[in-house]
């Protein structure tokens, strides 16, 4: 089955789930109605010996990994609405690029999952027919604006991405054929910072930004070796080599304005795909920059201004209202930050409720993305769908094992130790996780054990 094949079935899956949003120990759960079976059934000891022998062999065998988890580290494991690992499951740690799922669950409860990003292109006109003065590029927020040729440079490869080609040939379907003036970059959508404060220089320009409203091939020029340091100028720099190419004369250089002009004329729009196609590449490609203008995005859609305190605002008071516990102390959206603080617990919460919403967004382990190399030679390759997270001295994998027939299991794994980003010492863990998670079966069944 291909990958596509295989995250439709997923997504179909987890939406139809009787997934549990809450875990409760075995022992609890007084009855407060009338049970549908009879306490004294038949019919009910299968239902029991079936359920404690599936949660039975998960359990023991994560066992033995629970010991090796290191001191500054958490593992918790949830499965059929039962906490089977716990170990340090409410200490804060630093989860690196695992914060992407909860900016994810933010964006889809926030921004609503058929939002779209638009990138609009103005014109100042003249009595001319197919001569503007001026043409004005309106970014929108839009992470995933992508040349071809930029897209065939990547390491992870952008999808879901908007054709920057499909503007250009929309404005020429409009009969622009001569621009006067100048291609002008407007992106005032957000705030003018292009870097998070806190980030270490060394991340600038190539671990994420310059960042902006107006972003195209993440603020890379194709043929430059260097990105410039303002990203509107250089997605109008991108624009007119489109334009050239379709054979519409510029005459100006490029330039950035802070806002467009009254006498605007509109040109041409083009959408994003809906927020789920652009969060998956935001998560499956760990796509820092995607991360940070989704939180931008998230502040200017609750508090009309895109900036990243903004968005981490909004993201707080939603950790509230979802009674996530204990609150993550996030400084940023992509995970970048080596000051952002979250516990498995905090992600078990939000991997259980939002399952359905989550799980098809996942790398798929061993196939795509962040996780293409990892369980190759596992049971878990083409089956485990999680969000890596990777710093110096941190490692995390956070997701789901999808159980055929049942409920999928639920994971987070946050390490914090000198050297554990090394592949010697994390991939045996994750091995070893993998291991265990390999014993949830869907049998015995029930009717297999029935009477």
């Amino acid at each position: 089955m291909g990958v596509l094949g295989g995250v439709i079935l997923a997504s179909g899956y987890f939406a139809s789930s009787s997934f549990a949003a809450r875990v409760t120990p075995l022992e609890s759960g007084a009855i407060t109605q009338q049970p549908k079976i009879a306490v004294l059934s038949a019919r009910r000891t299968p239902n029991t010996l079936s359920n404690d022998t599936r949660l039975g062999g998960l359990r023991r065998s994560l066992s033995s990994l629970q010991g090796r988890v290191p001191p500054d580290g958490c593992l918790t494991v949830d499965w059929l609405g039962q906490s089977l690992s716990d170990v340090r499951g409410d200490k804060l740690l630093v989860p690196a690029s695992a914060v992407k799922v909860l900016t994810a669950a933010t964006a889809l409860e926030v921004l609503g999952p058929t939002f779209t990003y638009k990138t609009e292109v103005f014109a100042a006109k003249t009595d001319q027919p197919g001569v503007v003065t001026d043409l004005f590029l309106v970014g929108g927020g839009d992470p995933v604006i992508v040349r071809n040729e930029y897209v065939a440079t990547e390491k992870y490869k952008t999808f879901n991405g908007t054709s920057l080609e499909t503007l250009a040939d929309q404005i020429v379907a409009t009969g622009v054929r001569t621009i006067s003036g100048s291609i002008v970059g407007i992106d005032s959508r957000y705030d003018d910072k292009r870097f998070v404060d806190v980030w270490p220089t060394e991340f600038h320009f190539t671990e994420s930004g310059p960042l902006g409203a107006l972003l195209v091939n993440d603020g890379v020029v194709v043929g430059e070796p260097n990105k410039p340091d303002d990203p509107a100028l250089a997605a109008a720099t991108e624009l007119r080599t489109l334009l050239s190419a379709r054979g519409v004369a510029v005459t100006g250089a490029v330039r950035h304005d802070a806002a467009l002009p009254n006498n605007a004329t509109a040109v041409t729009t083009i959408s994003s795909s809906p927020l789920p196609l652009i969060l998956r590449e935001m998560l499956v490609n760990s796509d820092n920059n995607t991360a940070e203008m989704v939180l931008k995005e998230i502040g200017f859609s609750k508090k009309k201004s895109g900036s990243t305190a903004a968005g981490l605002e909004v993201m707080s008071q939603y950790f509230l209202d979802k009674k996530i516990s204990p609150v993550p102390t996030l400084i940023d959206g992509s995970g970048l930050s080596s000051s952002n603080q979250a516990s498995c617990r905090s992600f078990m919460e939000l991997l259980n409720s939002q399952a359905s919403q989550l799980a098809p967004m996942l790398a798929i382990a061993g196939t795509t993305g962040t996780l293409s190399t990892a369980f190759e030679d596992s049971p878990m390759n083409g089956r485990l769908l999680g969000k890596t997270g990777t710093l110096s001295g941190v490692k995390a994998l956070v997701g789901y094992l999808p159980v055929e027939g049942g409920q999928p299991v639920v994971f987070a794994f946050i390490m914090n130790a000198s050297g554990i980003d090394n592949k010697t010492s994390y991939r045996p863990l994750w091995n070893a996780l993998g291991e265990a998670l390999n014993k949830a079966k869907s049998t015995p069944r029930a009717d297999q054990l029935a009477p």
